[in-house]
């Protein structure tokens, strides 16, 4: 589930910086995301950041983090340009980056 971020003070600042940067597309709003590993993916968007749990991976079942940033974009992606839910597209870019995780190779 989301919630406004109380976090680091850091990730906060930066989250809030760079969704104040200037676009050429003002059609929406800038978005920043910002994943953390197993800590909460910041959203910053329209003056706020929300938070959204990851999903805990047991330790044991981590075989190579390598890719899961990719991972996470594309399951993202999948949602945010079908204009689902933000809630939805953090969801299925932690579901993919979940499933990349437990294999080697980034397969």
């Amino acid at each position: 589930s989301a919630r406004v971020s109380s976090g680091p003070w850091l990730s906060l600042s930066f989250s809030f910086t760079f969704a104040a940067m200037p676009k050429k597309n003002s059609a929406r709003p800038r978005t920043v995301i910002f994943t953390q590993g197993s800590a909460p993916v910041l959203v910053a968007a329209e003056g706020k950041v929300t938070e959204y749990e990851v999903p805990c991976v047991p330790s044991s079942e981590i075989v190579d983090t390598n890719g899961a940033g990719d991972a996470f974009v594309g399951g993202f992606m999948s949602q945010y340009m079908q204009a689902l839910p933000m809630e939805k597209a953090v969801a299925a870019g932690n579901y993919a980056a979940g499933v990349v995780i437990r294999r080697s190779g980034c397969t």
